[in-house]
């Protein structure tokens, strides 16, 4: 027996870890096996590569996906079945230990390797997968692409959102776009720092959890929304949403303040938001309180204003559902003038600009 001494890397020892699997972590075996395989016997035919990729096409990795289905770490399901899960998953989070179970944080330090993996593990799982990346020939590249080709469309979609939870958590990158084909997903990333760790980063959220936090809640709180959810529907959504202080002001005759509802959304002041922020933060707080039916928004400069559209038959309801807005915009500092007609109340911005305090303070009138 000859013994040598041999260097490996991290990356070649992940790729020999199915062969290490096989002989039991033995890795003179494993490289034995290597030999064997990439070794041409009398009756082959082709290079010593193209055997060994033929060995391991009708070998290696057939062999892995059976072990791993006996072993119960892995389960077969049909595309409808798949299609179907990912369906009525969709805008939920993957939670951090499954995306763990597909890419090891411990393995895997670079885009490259990376990249290197998914394609290993699409060969070798069956995925039909083809992963590349195009960026600069740079240490710490500050923006890439990722491509996926091929393979089932619903896997697929599952594998960018891991890639990407994975690149935001462990190498800084977030998703900057989403670029979807019949047969491919592109996505952009760019190098950005996430601070709160326990979150999301924006782009992750905004393309794969626009609905996390909703199924959060309801795995957290089943019965009360469950209860919610019905009550609502019985009521054709005829429901006015409004916490407890609210309430309780309307209660006691006094009119409830809601400006802090708005700085609470928008996390600054109500002075700092612009005309042109305030008003579509005005409709999304307003119309999901169910205190009115709808708010049609015009944000063009010079001709900002809003139609509030409500079905309250009671003049005196009106007038307090125009004094609790009226506090917010003054709040804010914006002129404006209103006016009401039936179900309809009208907040007009399009008034001379002013550049003194005094001037923004004037209080406005009402078009009765």
């Amino acid at each position: 027996m000859i013994r040598k001494n041999v260097s490996l890397d991290e990356a070649q020892l992940r790729k020999l870890q199915p062969l290490l699997d096989k002989n039991g972590g033995n890795l003179s075996a494993a490289i034995r096996e290597i030999i064997d395989l990439v070794s041409p016997g009398p009756e082959s035919n082709g290079t010593p590569d193209e055997i060994a990729e033929n060995l391991r096409q009708k070998g290696s990795f057939p062999e892995i996906r059976e072990r791993l289905i006996q072993s119960g770490e892995c389960v077969m399901m049909s595309q409808q079945t798949m299609k179907w899960l990912v369906k009525n998953s969709a805008g939920k989070l993957m939670d951090e230990d499954v995306v763990h179970e597909l890419l090891n944080p411990y393995f895997l330090n670079t885009v490259d390797e990376l990249k290197e993996c998914l394609n290993y593990n699409s060969k070798s799982m069956g995925w039909k997968i083809e992963v590349s990346c195009s960026f600069k020939e740079e240490v710490e590249p500050e923006s890439f692409t990722m491509d996926f080709i091929g393979g089932n469309r619903d896997f697929r979609d599952l594998l960018v959102e891991a890639v990407c939870l994975f690149l935001a958590r462990w190498m800084n990158f977030d998703v900057e776009a989403v670029h979807l084909k019949s047969n491919s997903i592109t996505i952009y990333l760019r190098r950005f720092v996430w601070d709160d760790l326990q979150k999301p980063a924006p782009g992750v959220r905004k393309y794969f959890g626009s609905k996390d936090l909703l199924y959060r809640e309801i795995e957290q709180k089943p019965a009360f929304w469950v209860t919610l959810a019905e009550l609502y529907t019985k009521f054709n959504y005829q429901r006015v949403n409004l916490d407890k202080s609210f309430f309780e002001a309307l209660v006691a005759g006094k009119l409830p303040d809601i400006s802090k509802y708005f700085e609470i959304a928008a996390d600054r002041s109500l002075r700092e938001i612009p005309l042109s922020e305030l008003l579509p933060l005005f409709k999304y707080l307003v119309v999901a309180s169910q205190l009115v039916n709808d708010v049609e928004i015009c944000a063009e400069k010079g001709k900002e204003h809003i139609k509030i559209r409500h079905d309250y038959s009671e003049e005196s309801v009106v007038l307090t559902l125009i004094h609790l807005f009226s506090n917010v915009f003054n709040a804010g500092w914006h002129n404006f003038s209103v006016s009401y007609v039936s179900e309809l109340i009208i907040f007009d911005f399009s008034l001379p600009d002013t550049s003194t305090q005094d001037a923004v303070k004037i209080s406005p009138y009402l078009d009765i």
